[in-house]
């Protein structure tokens, strides 16, 4: 109610709406009013004067009172309606206050006009004070409602103890987390969760915390009802009364048992890209060491030609510097953890390493061996990849054998299928493979099981023990190889899977041959830092016909070829030297010759790729240490695609 009451008066005689006004006066009430006395205006009055309260006559000549009081309920049920008339009887005062008036007054009576007007006023502001407090009980039980259904549904656990640490209430979140039932722990003490992962000093700083009435935050191992652990994010915070008792503790926690494995992967690719940026350096220098070994050991091969046992010898020693090369990619591959890069892969180091990783993760009662006799094992394949697929297949094999453990052995051999007719898959084609052998003495598949394994989402485990992935990943990256998995299993018989690799043909003897390897007489300048490798490169490549100038450096090369642009057919450089990059050194030269033949050699680099080389138009890009044949046909490539 505003300071200035605002009455309407619904009055034809203007003598009588005075009177009104007179004991309103009379009574020290602060007020203002107007009189009406047609429907039009009495209608108007309700939207423009917005009256605190409606004193109207029974009957008047234009309109009645019971049209004025339809009229208020329609449009303003709240403003008290009072009766002000001549002559009420009481039948029809009790019929109108039915109908929705407030109060009715005699005019014969009017000195109880003040008294009707303030009671009237008051039980509108007593009713708006009911309503009010009344939509506070509903907001506050809905509030209470969304809080109960919040705690009900959140994903975090949540339990709720006496200030002694007995439970008393539990979400479903936390019976999902920690597999106690809701009956299970409710009037039990909450220690009932405690791991063995912490002192008896670790819980009583927790709640000595709690107890002084601070909240604790932060990590804590708890058990679960089948005895298993799992990590928690918890805050701990006391309830108290208005006292400043604590009658209650909260705990609210999430599980992080995966985010700190994740947390622990990471801290894992942060070491490997530290062991990978230090394999890289060392694989510069260790590459240059092979490539002048094999370098020489190839100009050998051209002098001895007449001593067929030293030859073989000779090539032994080639065999073994290229399997040291393509043991130093694979530890450059490993290192980078390149996802989806496709290179040579000895299978033999890498079954050896994840063989060392499923060891220190799979359970002590699992009895693990290995048998690698494949004397070939090289494919072209995802180092990541192919370790992924057998840890998921190692990984299966455990499952299968349960808590009581069992045999897990994985073989590596090789095998040729010279035709169609037995091949493991049909979409395999004819030639060598490398086989590994996955087995272990599990409890085995049903017919109607094994012929679903592979299907992406079937499991047979229980729910959040797996996702039913791990066989389809394997299965959809072997494919993906050119190879082919397959399975053999019975209930109770254990389970074996094969996996078939297309194998990647060994470098022969005729193919370390020299005898064939393509020639020329054009000019080479050929730059390296290393005193060795300019040596081997002009022996390599003077033995091929061709006139070769060696530069020890980016510097010294940029000078050669600044004197004279047109002096060299050919320029071959290494990439990583002191003074200036190798792809540098190429962006120069081509800018003053566009047409120059080039080729891009390294041991190892982060900041140079093929791609990179072939954009700066490089014409070859070769990894060291190479071979005479590849650097053979590499230059002959080069020079023949630029004279054409």
């Amino acid at each position: 109610m505003a300071d200035t009451l605002r009455v309407l008066i619904v009055e034809d005689v203007p003598t009588d709406a005075e009177l009104m006004e007179y004991e309103l006066q009379n009574a020290r009430m602060d007020f203002f009013a107007q009189r009406v006395e047609t429907k039009e205006a009495y209608s108007a009055a309700l939207s423009t004067f917005l009256p605190d309260v409606i004193l109207s006559d029974y009957s008047l000549p234009a309109f009645d009172g019971i049209t004025a009081l339809q009229v208020r309920l329609e449009r303003a049920p709240d403003i008290p309606f009072i009766f002000v008339s001549g002559a009420l009887g009481e039948e029809l005062a009790i019929d109108l206050l039915k109908q929705g008036a407030t109060d009715y007054v005699l005019k014969s009576r009017l000195a109880r006009l003040p008294v009707a007007v303030s009671r009237a006023l008051r039980e509108v502001e007593e009713r708006k004070e009911r309503e009010q407090a009344q939509a506070a009980l509903r907001q506050t039980e809905e509030l209470l409602r969304k809080v109960a259904t919040a705690v009900e549904q959140a994903a975090e656990g949540v339990m709720i103890t006496d200030s002694d640490g007995n439970v008393e209430y539990v979400n479903p979140a936390f019976t999902r987390i920690s597999g106690y039932a809701e009956a299970d722990i409710i009037g039990r003490e909450s220690t009932l969760l405690r791991s063995d992962r912490h002192p008896g000093a670790f819980y009583d700083s927790l709640w000595h915390t709690v107890k002084t009435g601070d909240v604790w935050k932060g990590r804590i191992v708890r058990k679960k009802k089948d005895g298993s652990v799992y990590d928690m994010e918890e805050t701990i915070s006391p309830v108290k009364d208005r006292f400043g008792a604590i009658v209650n503790v909260v705990f609210v926690g999430r599980d992080v048992t995966e985010q700190i494995r994740l947390e622990e992967q990471l801290r894992h690719a942060h070491k490997m890209e530290a062991i990978g940026t230090l394999a890289g350096g060392v694989a510069h220098d260790f590459n240059n060491i092979l490539a002048a070994m094999i370098g020489f050991t190839q100009a050998v091969l051209d002098d001895v030609s007449d001593k067929p046992r030293v030859q073989h010898k000779m090539k032994q020693v080639v065999k073994a510097g290229l399997r040291g090369r393509d043991l130093v990619r694979q530890i450059l591959t490993f290192s980078r953890k390149s996802e989806g890069e496709r290179t040579e892969v000895s299978l033999t180091p890498l079954i050896k390493e994840t063989h060392g990783l499923l060891r220190a993760t799979l359970p002590s009662s699992i009895r693990m061996a290995l048998d690698l006799t494949a004397i070939h094992d090289t494919v072209l394949a995802d180092p990541t990849q192919l370790q992924q697929v057998l840890m998921n297949l190692a990984t299966n094999g455990a499952h299968a054998m349960g808590e009581e453990g069992g045999r897990l052995v994985i073989r590596l051999s090789s095998v040729t299928f010279h035709d169609g007719s037995n091949l493991p898959d049909t979409e395999m084609e004819p030639g060598s493979y490398a086989k590994i052998t996955v087995e272990d003495t599990g409890i085995g598949m049903a017919p109607e099981v094994r012929q679903r394994i592979f299907e992406p989402f079937f499991t047979t485990k229980a729910p959040g023990q797996g996702t039913g992935m791990g066989l389809a990943v394997a299965y959809g990256i072997v494919k993906a190889h050119g190879g082919a998995i397959s399975v053999q299993s019975g209930p109770g018989q254990g389970s074996i899977f094969e996996v078939f690799l297309p194998m990647k043909p060994e470098v022969t003897e005729e193919e370390i041959a020299t005898s064939a390897l393509p020639t020329g007489t054009e000019r080479i300048l050929f730059v390296d830092d290393e005193y060795m490798l300019l040596d081997t490169a002009r022996d390599m490549l003077g033995s091929l016909g061709y006139r070769v100038l060696v530069a020890l450096n980016g510097s010294e090369a940029w000078n050669l070829f600044l004197a004279d642009p047109w002096r060299f057919d050919l320029v071959i450089t290494d990439q990583v030297m002191p003074d200036i990059t190798g792809l540098t050194l190429a962006r120069k030269m081509l800018k003053v010759r566009k047409e120059l033949p080039l080729i891009l050699l390294t041991g190892y680099s982060d900041l140079v790729s093929a791609e990179k080389a072939k954009e700066a138009g490089v014409g070859a890009f070769l990894m060291k240490p190479v071979v005479k044949k590849e650097l053979a046909e590499a230059v002959r490539r080069v020079l023949d695609t630029k004279n054409a």
